[in-house]
């Protein structure tokens, strides 16, 4: 359902992509610290539900002598530069969009991963919003989602509401459009994200 067919295929040449300036902060490789891994696990919701290994994150939440081991687990793995077998694993599970769903396209999919490599992922992904914070790489007047302290779906839709509200005060005309791209994140070529992520990163 999300897999990329042309997953090996090479990218052709797009004129339109950005080559960014080389950074002035530099991307923090250094193994995870333990306040990472614990600010990581009180972050995540107790009530979650785990992966396929069935633990939750009450369990590090609960127990700091094993957060401590899988602090250390994590770092020989950040070390070693490749994740966990089990870490690559899900289990699917279908939502339905809406009531008397029958055909798949009207549930909406959630993969449940393990909690450790969860973890693993946040503090990669908070260091990278970091460091492309730190160098400019992301226009937050544009970008709203995923950035920290930027309420961005609130932001837009109190703009939207405004600008409605305006039109109708004015009695003035104004068209708006909903877009919902249909699996957004599945129809990005997966060597457009590899290509990209070198161009910010080398």
């Amino acid at each position: 359902m999300h897999s990329d067919p042309k997953r090996e295929d090479e990218l052709p040449d797009i004129e339109q992509l950005i080559r960014p300036e080389d950074p002035e902060q530099v991307f923090d490789e250094s193994p995870p610290k333990l306040k990472e891994v614990v600010d990581v696990i009180k972050k995540g919701r107790a009530a979650s539900a785990p992966g396929p290994n069935g633990v939750p994150y009450k369990v590090y939440k609960n127990c700091q002598r094993i957060t401590r081991r899988l602090w250390k687990l994590i770092r020989v793995i950040w070390r070693r530069g490749r994740l966990a077998e089990s870490w690559h694993k899900a289990e699917g599970c279908f939502i339905p969009k809406e009531e008397k769903s029958e055909t798949l396209k009207q549930f909406r999919t959630i993969s449940l991963l393990n909690v450790e490599g969860k973890i693993f992922l946040a503090i990669l992904a908070k260091r990278m919003t970091n460091y492309m914070l730190s160098n400019e790489y992301i226009d937050i007047a544009v970008q709203k989602g995923g950035v920290p302290g930027v309420s961005g779906c609130i932001e837009h839709t109190s703009v939207l509401s405004q600008i409605i509200r305006e039109a109708k005060d004015s009695k003035g005309e104004l068209a708006v459009v909903w877009l919902d791209l249909a699996n957004a994140y599945g129809t990005v070529p997966h060597k457009l994200v590899e290509l990209m992520l070198e161009r910010y990163h080398d």
